[in-house]
């Protein structure tokens, strides 16, 4: 599928620069670092839509062929496995499909099915962890973020010399039909650390954001990734509902 984008012209990116009022970057990216330090980690599935081209590089795909893919002793261990964080670990262990993404959530949504993305926007169906409280900057400072209501709030975490392979946020191309694009900012402290492309599902050409500006949203029905880099990068995504002039300025 080529890009969706984000408006009838299929622009992949649309930025928020000038609707945020910049921090304190070096205050605000020292207390990020320190929080990371001391927050809880874990992992979960946030590529399950991987581009076919991709999927022998991700451990969402052992997932779904366990039975086929592990040995009887490996798949009995794996069945004594009860969260999601333990299955993962053990197999990216186990085997040589990695999945170097690690979360920290500052605010999270309860589940509602699978996926736990139908109702990542919703701010009832949100609340903060103690997690955040290790945030107090970068939570004072999503407040004042062009939201109407905030959804939920996480770091996503990658690992030194791995990429994001190209993925949507859902598990289907049938779920991929089916949910609408939400309302995000995505940014991240560390500069020149993360670079995030949307990318053509057939022509698999990649589209990077404007280098110049700091605050992105895009289609998460895009396929999407983020590049290799050497050392451990991160990055922030605040899922919510803009305010009405937000989205009439962003979309017309």
């Amino acid at each position: 599928m080529p890009i969706i984008g984000l408006d009838s012209n299929n622009t992949p990116f649309k930025y928020l620069d000038k609707y945020v009022t910049a921090p304190n970057w070096d205050q605000l990216h020292n207390e990020v670092c320190l929080g990371i330090a001391q927050a809880e980690w874990s992992k979960r599935f946030v590529s399950s839509g991987v581009h076919t081209d991709w999927a022998e590089q991700e451990i969402t795909t052992v997932v779904l062929d366990v039975e086929n893919r592990l040995t009887p002793l490996q798949l009995e261990t794996f069945r004594t496995l009860t969260t999601t964080d333990e299955k993962i670990k053990y197999l990216n262990a186990l085997t040589y499909n990695p999945h170097p993404f690690w979360l920290i959530f500052l605010r999270n949504n309860k589940r509602v099915e699978s996926t736990g993305v139908f109702n990542k926007a919703v701010a009832e169906d949100c609340a903060w962890t103690k997690n955040a409280e290790l945030f107090p900057s970068l939570v004072k400072f999503i407040e004042t973020l062009p939201f109407e209501s905030i959804g939920r709030v996480l770091f996503f975490m990658t690992e030194s010399n791995n990429s994001t392979v190209p993925h949507y946020d859902v598990l289907t191309e049938e779920q991929r039909k089916q949910k609408p694009n939400d309302d995000f900012i995505w940014f991240t402290t560390k500069q020149e650390s993360k670079s995030v492309f949307v990318m053509d599902g057939e022509t698999l050409k990649r589209v990077y954001p404007d280098p110049t500006k700091k605050f992105v949203w895009f289609n998460e029905m895009d396929f999407h990734g983020t590049e290799a880099v050497k050392h451990f990068s991160f990055s922030i995504r605040i899922d919510g509902k803009f305010k009405p002039e937000i989205t009439k300025a962003l979309l017309g």
